[in-house]
């Protein structure tokens, strides 16, 4: 499956960037959500698609979990939803083989992980990866400073309720990033701050971050959309460029 085939570039300034294959049609680029539980963002990454707010489409969403609301999210928005439970499969290659084998017919350009709670491969990863610039073609979104803290809490981390120090954070810095090999390792594309209040309960932190990645995670992917987004070859950052 080629998941990113027209031409990319390569700035003088050696900030690589992916050109989405859209055709001369500009058509929205096309996403594969990825999801293991109610699929909040899933939710807000398909309004702001059908809103126009985003020049993009979900043309697929993937589960783990047969039993994930996220993939009734899907099908009540007519999104073909696709559900694989890893247990039925020897590895997590041949599962994600499998997974790659379903979503095909729709040819997503970009993967979209919206609390998918399986690391993904190298295998998965390179299938994404445009091979002219070598730019990521998978991204995440983190409740903590991934730089700080990478794990399933990061709410909790913003509490001093997880990690190794058990300090109460100031704030908690949600965080889109592209997605590696390791778990929350990837490169920093967008972050924006949630403060964290004296008389803050988990579940209150929780749903003003919530709003925050509702917000974010669209805006990243339009940013991708847009080709917006490049990597500097030498120091491995991420660039944004302004409009």
């Amino acid at each position: 499956m080629s998941c990113f085939s027209d031409a990319s570039s390569c700035s003088a300034s050696g900030v690589f960037k992916r050109r989405v294959s859209r055709g001369d049609s500009g058509q929205p680029l096309r996403l594969m959500v990825m999801a293991s539980g109610s699929g909040t963002n899933l939710g807000a990454v398909i309004d702001a698609c059908e809103s126009g707010r985003i020049h993009a489409r979900v043309v697929v969403v993937v589960s783990d979990n047969p039993d994930a609301y996220a993939l009734t999210r899907a099908r009540e928005r007519g999104i073909p939803a696709v559900a694989l439970d890893p247990k039925l499969f020897p590895s997590r290659e041949s599962h994600e083989a499998a997974i790659l084998d379903q979503v095909a017919v729709y040819e997503p350009q970009l993967t979209v992980l919206a609390g998918y709670m399986r690391l993904v491969t190298p295998f998965f990863l390179e299938k994404f990866r445009d091979p002219e610039t070598n730019m990521p073609g998978v991204i995440n979104i983190h409740p903590a400073d991934t730089r700080a803290y990478q794990g399933t809490r990061g709410y909790e981390f913003a509490l001093g309720l997880a990690g190794k120090e058990r300090k109460r954070l100031p704030r908690t810095w949600i965080t889109v990033h592209f997605v590696d090999e390791g778990m929350d390792t990837g490169p920093v594309i967008v972050q924006k701050p949630v403060d964290v209040m004296p008389d803050d309960t988990l579940e209150s932190l929780k749903a003003r971050g919530l709003k925050v990645e509702h917000e974010l995670y669209p805006m990243v992917i339009d940013l991708l959309a847009k080709d917006k987004v490049g990597i500097e070859h030498q120091s491995g950052e991420v660039v944004i460029e302004k409009e």
